[in-house]
């Protein structure tokens, strides 16, 4: 009876293994069964991406084609323009031809409508160096010195009017007055010839005048510098100034 009673108990415990290890397989095969439920979504997932992908590569591969179409009509038009440039204007003064490399905001254009007159083509020849372009006012001073001006019997000299100006007043008082002097710091000379400029009178000067002396000393008057204006006949005389006409260096040119 104990020995029955004592299968009895292995029996039981034995089958209560076999059914823990019963469901044990079950939760297993569950969460497998789960497990693959996941999988099947992700690989949905994963599918609905590669299309989206495919379909977005589809629209580059289109745009491409369109940019590849584009560039093609860029190059055959710039073709035909660079065909035509001996007959054609290739742009309008009014665009800019070049801009800075680092700086784009400065930018270099031709102006065509202020001078070249209607129906005329203005070559412009490139020197064969390298250089900054002058511009015109750079020029004045060398224009103007080689310039000749007759001031008549006015005894106001323009410095603009030219280099050399001719000076004949009439008989009598007569003061001489300077305009337009380039600004302090720029060496400039006037050259006259003064006609008859003692006659009836002694000619002034304007202030801060100063004579050169055959020593080379400066004076305050022509008088003091031993210089006797002529009364029948012309005196040439070379003025210059470097402040801007405040101060006058006056040179009477006698053999």
């Amino acid at each position: 009876m104990d020995a029955f009673v004592t299968w009895l108990i292995l029996a039981v415990t034995q089958f209560g293994a076999l059914a823990s290890n019963v469901f044990g397989n079950a939760t297993d095969a569950a969460a497998s069964a789960t497990s693959a439920g996941t999988s099947l979504t992700n690989a949905n997932l994963a599918k609905g991406a590669a299309e989206t992908a495919r379909d977005a590569a589809q629209t580059a591969k289109g745009l491409a084609e369109i940019a590849k179409g584009l560039a093609e009509q860029a190059r055959d038009a710039a073709a035909g323009s660079a065909a035509m440039a001996s007959g054609i204007v290739a742009f309008v003064d009014s665009n800019s031809i070049a801009k800075g490399s680092s700086d784009a905001s400065k930018q270099v254009r031709f102006e065509c409508d202020t001078l070249i007159p209607t129906g005329t083509v203005v070559p412009l020849t490139v020197p064969a160096a390298g250089g900054t372009i002058a511009l015109l006012s750079d020029l004045q001073e060398f224009v103007r010195s080689m310039t000749f001006y007759d001031n008549g019997t006015s005894p106001a000299v323009n410095y603009n009017n030219g280099g050399t100006q001719r000076v004949a007043p009439p008989s009598g008082a007569k003061a001489l007055t300077f305009t337009n002097w380039p600004a302090s710091g720029k060496q400039a000379s006037q050259f006259l010839e003064l006609v008859n400029i003692g006659l009836g009178g002694t000619p002034t000067w304007p202030g801060g005048t100063r004579f050169i002396r055959y020593d080379g000393v400066l004076q305050t008057t022509a008088a003091a510098a031993n210089i006797a204006w002529l009364s029948s006949g012309t005196d040439y005389v070379m003025v210059s100034t470097r402040d801007g006409g405040t101060t006058l260096i006056v040179s009477v040119q006698r053999g």
